[in-house]
């Protein structure tokens, strides 16, 4: 079920990423450039959620691979779960402390 979670999440965020190209050449004779930086600045951003979802369920699923030691599947489904967490809350914390 994460596998599948997280094919899709990728497509939706390679769908997200390829939008300015797309919108680059359907509106090629530019008549407001401010509207066209705009628009493809946020597919960017938008494609940036469904992408950061997609490495942590990766990463979660690397992670679960890795401790499949124990008996107990369910408890090192929620270790995994809070150790893919580390790496956004770490990178979360320095673009806090950057300012």
């Amino acid at each position: 079920m994460i596998l599948t979670i997280a094919i899709f999440s990728i497509t939706i965020a390679v769908s997200l990423f390829v939008m300015p190209v797309v919108y680059h050449h359907a509106q090629y004779p530019y008549t407001d450039i401010e509207k066209l930086k705009k628009r493809n600045h946020r597919f960017t951003m938008y494609g940036l959620v469904p992408a950061a979802v997609t490495l942590y369920l990766g990463l979660e699923l690397g992670i679960d691979l890795a401790l499949r030691i124990s008996p107990s599947y369910v408890l090192v489904d929620r270790i995994a779960f809070l150790l893919a967490a580390i790496p956004f809350v770490l990178v979360f914390i320095l673009y806090k402390k950057r300012k």
